[in-house]
């Protein structure tokens, strides 16, 4: 029984460490669109997104196949976006990005943690009651 409790408490834990958690919510967002000269998307270029006066990019990545930025400012005020391409093309831009509203969420909330666990136990120790009680030889 030991054993049993010992393997269920490393697997809990090794359990967690492999969870991701996720979120999906419709919410307005900021979209920069860049282009080439030519019309063409400057697609799938790096670009570093920085609120005004601040060092650290609060967003990195690499355009999509439309040239497109997204993000959704935490701040209402002036950004600087920098975007470079391999062969030296780029932009150097500030903008201010206007107040963006919160959307509603659209996923389903997570089942708490500790309500699975017990769960789980309920289970396991339900059924080692059921397999004692018409298991156990009568004497």
């Amino acid at each position: 029984m030991r054993r049993l409790f010992v393997l269920l408490v490393c697997w809990s834990a090794l359990a967690q460490a492999h969870e991701v958690h996720h979120r999906i919510e419709a919410a307005g967002a900021v979209v920069v669109t860049l282009t080439y000269a030519n019309g063409e998307p400057f697609a799938y270029e790096k670009y570093a997104l920085y609120p005004a006066g601040q060092e650290t990019p609060r967003q990195v990545g690499n355009t999509d196949a439309a040239g497109r930025i997204a993000f959704v400012p935490d701040a209402i005020g002036k950004w600087r976006l920098q975007a470079t391409s391999a062969d030296g093309h780029g932009v150097n831009l500030e903008f201010a990005a206007p107040a963006v509203a919160a959307g509603t969420q659209a996923a389903e909330p997570s089942v708490p943690r500790w309500l699975l666990a017990g769960f789980g136990l309920s289970l396991i120790f339900g059924l080692f009651g059921l397999f004692q009680l018409f298991a156990r030889k009568k004497t």
